[in-house]
């Protein structure tokens, strides 16, 4: 199988300075635009933090009440929702058991080049991304435990107490920590370089996360493993600090603003992250945008790298949204060869409540030699 994108970027020994265009793009996304949850738009469309749609207070993974509804109403094709509609659906077999599930599959045609780079051919298959089952037990009024199992060898599994002032919380158990937008395409630089992507291994780590909303504001502070392994691995460990708000601008428009910090220490250096993400709103349309500066020491050297990731959406009519995306990687902005971009342009289509179809085209523009690699996506989802 031809390299993912990914890989292509991990390969390369050299990178450029970042280019003016992407710090225009990331400036203009930070100055106009709050950290959203699975589809990361949707929260900033709503004017909703993370929690009203997801158990998971980071975003993703099973849904609340409100994010089941939302993705059954609002989302799709109205004449066709209502015809293939379940009447009474709820996530709850009990009162104290939920459950939730997400299923992808992805198809994919890909320019292949030669040994030169000068010319291609084609490779198609089928790829299944993704098969996630969740359970959220009600231990108590405010004590859950949260279950989120794949396909694959990732899992996540966490207490969630609800017992901190100005509708805070304690998560304590193995998962992803909650840095940057929640994007729900794991291949975007800014989940694959960072590290939080399964695309590059097991982002999960063990430890405890704090948070507290007052107001329109979320701060955050993660305390981790810097690695797992059985018995405890490495006596290494991971900080994350976080702040972000969402706010109303008027009757159709939202806007939110915010950053983290992320440290992980390693048995040779450490890893720091410097990552700002906003997002706006207005009407149909919704921008959002992230940029990390990632810095890695290794003994008696430091790498400043840079990753850039910008979206833009538009509601065309209910049911079918246009989606364009731009991803940008520097490994060293130090040395002036060897950055990547990526653009990406389609549709997400959702037919009926619970199903999603997006066909995307992928531009990948590397430096110094640019390669025919490009790709067509189109992905299946199926969701409760």
């Amino acid at each position: 199988m031809k390299r993912t994108s990914a890989a292509i970027v991990n390969e390369r020994t050299t990178t450029m300075r970042v280019s003016h265009a992407a710090v225009l793009l990331a400036a203009a996304l930070l100055v106009s635009a709050a950290d959203l949850p699975a589809l990361p738009r949707f929260a900033v469309q709503t004017g909703s933090k993370c929690q009203a749609c997801h158990v998971n207070p980071s975003g993703g993974g099973m849904r609340q009440a409100f994010g089941a509804q939302y993705g059954r109403e609002e989302l799709p094709v109205q004449t066709w929702a209502q015809e293939f509609e379940l009447e009474d659906v709820t996530t709850l077999l009990t009162n104290v058991l939920g459950v939730g599930a997400d299923f992808r599959t992805l198809y994919f045609s890909r320019q292949v080049p030669d040994s030169t780079g000068t010319t291609s051919t084609s490779q198609d298959a089928f790829w299944q991304m993704q098969g996630d089952l969740y359970l959220n037990f009600r231990i108590a009024r405010k004590v859950n435990l949260y279950l989120k199992k794949g396909l694959y060898s990732g899992f996540e599994i966490f207490g969630l107490l609800n017992i901190l002032p100005e509708n805070g919380h304690v998560k304590v158990g193995k998962f992803i920590p909650n840095y940057g937008i929640k994007n729900d395409d794991h291949t975007t630089f800014v989940r694959t370089q960072t590290g939080f992507s399964p695309e590059t291994g097991r982002p999960e780590l063990t430890g405890l996360e704090a948070a507290v909303s007052p107001g329109a504001m979320h701060v955050t502070a993660g305390f981790y493993n810097a690695a797992d392994a059985f018995g405890g691995g490495s006596s290494k460990k991971a900080f994350l600090g976080r702040a972000e708000g969402i706010f109303k601008l008027g009757s159709e428009a939202y806007a939110g603003l915010g950053g983290n910090v992320f440290r992980k220490g390693q048995e040779n250096g450490s890893i720091t992250l410097y990552g700002g993400f906003g997002s706006v709103s207005i009407g149909d349309l919704t921008l959002l945008g992230e940029v990390d500066l990632m810095r890695t020491a290794r003994e008696n050297t430091t790498v400043s790298g840079l990753i850039v990731y910008g979206e833009a959406g538009y509601v065309l009519t209910p049911g079918v949204d246009l989606k364009a995306s731009y991803d940008f990687y520097d490994r060293d902005r130090d040395v002036k060869s060897g950055a990547v971009s990526r653009y990406s342009i389609g549709l997400e289509f959702f037919p009926i409540g619970g199903v999603e179809v997006r066909p995307m085209y992928r531009i990948l523009v590397e430096d110094p030699k640019n390669v025919p690699n490009n790709e067509l996506h189109i992905l299946f989802h199926i969701y409760l």
